[in-house]
């Protein structure tokens, strides 16, 4: 493979600026907005010395940039970067695990975007994130990494490849899901996301306290309201048509253009409809496969799958690994056996015997005797109020009972646990790194036990389900014993 070294798009200085200008926004906003045409020395002084210090990250940013570079060749990636002291990165293109693409309006302006590429290690050579590049350079990184991964796995052909032509005789990609704005529009209404109308209101009411009098405007608007019923229908009606609004224009800028594909290695997900992301992952590097349900999702018969991947998944509040959170839950079940064959939701799982009902009735409830303890100290006279905890402790572990199961079959471990809102944890043998079987004192009473496993992931991810009869914890052991035959060992 030849190299070829490169800078990251200029972009990348304007978008450090826009970083820094929001992580110090409210200093920006108190020294020359707020102290506006101070005469205090103190204040005047405050600001020139924070715009030298804006000047002086200005500069060492431009030499950031300046300095960092990276080349592609001998399958890997080497990045020089650091404007004092020089660093140098070697990282592999086999190592890489899960990619995600994000172009944000400012990326879209100069037609470029941003890649990250996650290797599954820890350190400097965890990942790779390269902020600005053209779509056409990170397309390119994403098809190279994917050829000499494939490569690696199969040894490849004594012949060398040409990554350039490779490229364009990439596996075309089967479609699985493209949301609708039907399938946007029910999104909206099941994630409840009109309810962030809310803080939204309440933020711009006390920013806007400490520079108007606002609460004697509303103050005097409420009295106005509240004197006639038809007034308070009216704004009851305009409120509400606002939120409802809100949460449609949020949700759809979330989930807009939101698709599910694959090809015979990877997984894509592509979503947003100003600020995209396009997140891929290895499908054998999935570990696990999660589905969750709240309870609103369990009366619509909806469901949200993540994929609990070996590599980091992005970043957290972009939710990359999961699939589209508001599929019916029959097609998330298809959807998963399109995406990974090998992976199937197994009906008929077995529920808990009815002495993990009585075990968990008669279990001491620690919040309880809590509850009671600080009433009895602060307020004797609401002491009874303390049962409506103790009611709710109860009606939380009968729902965890209902709908708590399990099944062990084949190479599969299957496991539901919650009570409010459940989650069905789906794993093979060969991917578990560690099992947990576990007897407290009060579950030897009622030949109970508690069932583990571990996953590779980042964080590490623990599942487990308690209260299971005793007999088939000990053959869950064993079943795991038994994984030697599952494991393949990975070439470094």
């Amino acid at each position: 493979m030849e190299g070829r070294t490169a800078r990251l798009h200029p972009v990348k200085m304007l978008l450090d600026f826009v970083s820094l200008i929001k992580t110090n926004f409210i200093i920006i906003f108190f020294l020359y907005v707020i102290h506006f045409g101070t005469d205090s020395k103190l204040w005047l002084a405050s600001q020139y010395l924070f715009a030298v210090f804006i000047l002086l990250a200005i500069v060492y940013n431009f030499f950031n940039w300046f300095f960092y570079r990276y080349t592609v060749k001998d399958e890997a990636i080497h990045i020089s970067s650091g404007v004092i002291k020089k660093s140098e990165r070697v990282i592999a293109l086999s190592k890489i695990q899960n990619i995600q693409k994000r172009t944000t309006v400012i990326h879209k302006l100069f037609n470029i975007s941003s890649i990250t590429m996650e290797t599954g290690e820890s350190g400097d050579n965890g990942s790779i994130a390269l902020a600005a590049v053209s779509k056409q350079e990170a397309d390119w990184l994403e098809t190279i990494a994917s050829i000499v991964y494939d490569e690696e796995i199969s040894e490849a052909s004594e012949e060398e490849k040409d990554p350039d032509s490779i490229v364009e005789t990439q596996n075309e990609r089967e479609i699985h899901f493209i949301a609708s704005k039907k399938d946007v529009l029910k999104a909206s209404f099941t994630s409840l996301s009109f309810f962030a109308l809310i803080p939204v209101v309440f933020t711009i009411y006390s920013n806007m306290e400490d520079l108007l009098p606002v609460t004697s405007i509303m103050g005097d608007w409420l009295k106005a309201i509240m004197r006639y019923w038809w007034l308070i229908a009216i704004t009851l009606v305009i409120f509400t048509f606002i939120a409802i609004a809100f949460g449609v224009i949020t949700t759809y800028w979330r989930y807009g253009k939101y698709q599910i594909l694959s090809d015979s290695k990877r997984i894509y997900i592509r979503k947003g409809l100003v600020d995209e992301v396009a997140f891929s992952i290895l499908k054998e590097k999935v570990q696990a496969i999660e589905v969750i349900q709240s309870p609103l999702k369990r009366i619509l018969r909806l469901a949200e799958v993540k994929l609990v991947s070996a590599g980091e998944t992005g970043e957290e509040d972009l939710k990359t690994n999961s699939l589209y959170p508001f599929l019916p839950v029959n097609r998330a079940y298809e959807i998963v056996h399109e995406l990974l064959p090998e992976y199937k939701i197994l009906p008929n799982m077995t529920s808990l015997p009815k002495t993990a009902l009585v075990a968990k009735m008669l279990r001491p409830s620690i919040l309880w005797l809590a509850a009671l303890v600080g009433l009895l100290i602060f307020k004797q006279n609401l002491w009874y109020v303390s049962f409506a905890v103790l009611l709710i402790v109860y009606i939380l572990r009968l729902l965890d009972f209902l709908n708590s199961s399990y099944i062990v079959k084949d190479e599969y471990m299957q496991m539901r646990t919650g009570s409010l809102e459940t989650s069905l944890f789906l794993t093979k043998r060969s991917k578990v790194i560690e099992v947990e079987v576990a007897q407290s004192r009060w579950q030897r009473r009622f030949g109970l036990a508690k069932m583990g496993i571990v996953n590779r992931s980042k964080p590490i991810v623990h599942t487990s389900i308690k209260d299971v009869p005793y007999d088939a914890a000990v053959d869950f052991y064993y079943w795991y014993k038994k994984r030697g035959k599952d494991i393949r060992i990975e070439k470094q």
